[in-house]
């Protein structure tokens, strides 16, 4: 049974991949402890043979300030919290999970005293900053955050990319292509099960969308409210469930009044993980409106991979990354940030629901080729690569 700890800037019950991987390893008789943000709770417990070491507090506004003091915070909480554990109870394994990237210098002394070092790189740093505070390569923070990205690169042992696209730039910046090892962010086919048949529709038209709320509307959300009231007199029954947290819902709840929204819009509080299949049940079409800047054309949201993997068909931004894994046949695309194309591609769905089952089943496809059961065997791999090789043969037996 080898140790492993996790490191995550973020409320671990609602972070899928950080979960799949933490849960499979614990399936396969791992131990597995995980430093963590937590809103709510105990501090202190297990989830599904992980147990949490959590410090409450993310920041959710939009100054650069309050972001790096959060980070402050939580880099010393599990900086210290790391040592103890490891003092106590040597790990064999240390992953850590970005943002921030500069985190996997929370395992300095893991590191020093022989622990392995994984680097689960799961967004690109200098790509955000720029889509959140504008500048470009040649500005001096943008090198900074390229240049701690990549010291952090070369201070882990094994890093992992999330898939090509974004491998591509993360060479680009300068890093070691043959570092690295491409985990997709697949559903967890325990949570997300695909239906046996189409599910039907209800009687009401239920557009969703799930996930993260930022403060500046990188998600696209104000574009696809304002597509909602283009079409709601169109759409007997129409209604848009919002399922997140974060800084820019006050902003959207505003906006909801203000288009005159409330009686069909529903803002529902994130919830775990395995609470989300049942709450996107029935649902008429998923929307993943994001907008279009550095950050987002490199982004493969899980959230579309969910879709698919339920047979909820998507309608979704035409960005790179996303264009990259789903063709026209697959998802109902529109260009980011325009309200009419995404008005019409509702109303598309709405009045061909076949055409729409068709898209979502072909998306499935996407599950099938990319299964996570196949996904964990390679992190597997990676792990028990990293292993001495007492611990290699007792990961391998269990």
């Amino acid at each position: 049974m080898a140790r492993v700890c996790m490191v995550v800037f973020n409320d671990y019950s609602n972070d899928p991949r950080v979960r799949r991987e933490a849960e499979a390893l614990a399936e396969r008789g791992d131990a597995v402890d995980c430093i963590c943000l937590q809103d709510r709770g105990e501090k202190t417990r297990r989830l599904r043979g992980v147990t949490l070491y959590a410090i409450s507090g993310k920041y959710r506004g939009d100054k650069r300030i309050g972001h790096m003091a959060a980070y402050f915070r939580f880099f010393c909480f599990a900086f210290l919290k790391i040592a103890l554990l490891h003092l106590r109870r040597p790990y064999e394994i240390v992953q850590v999970h970005t943002m921030p990237d500069f985190l996997v210098f929370t395992t300095l002394v893991p590191k020093l005293l022989g622990a392995k070092i994984i680097l689960d790189i799961h967004d690109l740093m200098p790509e955000l900053y720029m889509a959140k505070f504008g500048g470009s390569y040649r500005d001096w923070m943008v090198r900074c955050i390229v240049w701690i990205e990549k010291r952090s690169v070369a201070f882990a042992d094994r890093t992992i990319a999330v898939h090509e696209p974004h491998l591509n730039i993360l060479v680009q910046h300068g890093n070691p292509r043959e570092k690295f090892s491409v985990l997709l962010n697949v559903p967890d086919h325990r949570i997300f099960v695909r239906p046996a048949l189409v599910p039907s529709r209800s009687a009401r038209f239920r557009l969703v969308y799930h996930g993260t709320v930022p403060d500046r509307d990188r998600a696209g959300l104000a574009v696809a409210l304002r597509a909602v009231a283009r079409v709601r007199s169109q759409i007997p029954g129409l209604e848009f469930h919002i399922i997140g947290d974060g800084a820019g819902m006050g902003g959207l709840r505003c906006l909801a009044q203000e288009l005159n929204l409330a009686d069909c819009i529903e803002f529902i509080r994130a919830v775990p993980v395995e609470q989300l299949p049942a709450m996107l049940d029935g649902a008429a079409a998923g929307i993943v409106p994001y907008a279009a800047d550095t950050f987002t054309h490199h982004v493969l949201p899980t959230k579309l991979l969910e879709y698919a993997a339920l047979r909820i068909p998507a309608i979704v931004s035409r960005l790179r990354a996303i264009e990259a894994h789903f063709d026209d046949e697959m998802v109902g695309y529109f260009e980011p940030g325009n309200e009419t194309e995404l008005a019409d591609q509702i109303l598309r769905f709405y009045r061909n629901p076949e055409m729409a089952a068709g898209l979502a089943s072909k998306a499935s496809k996407f599950t099938d080729r990319y299964k996570w059961q196949q996904h964990r065997e390679v992190y597997f791999r990676l792990i028990d690569s990293l292993l001495p090789s007492n611990a290699h043969v007792l990961s391998n037996a269990s």
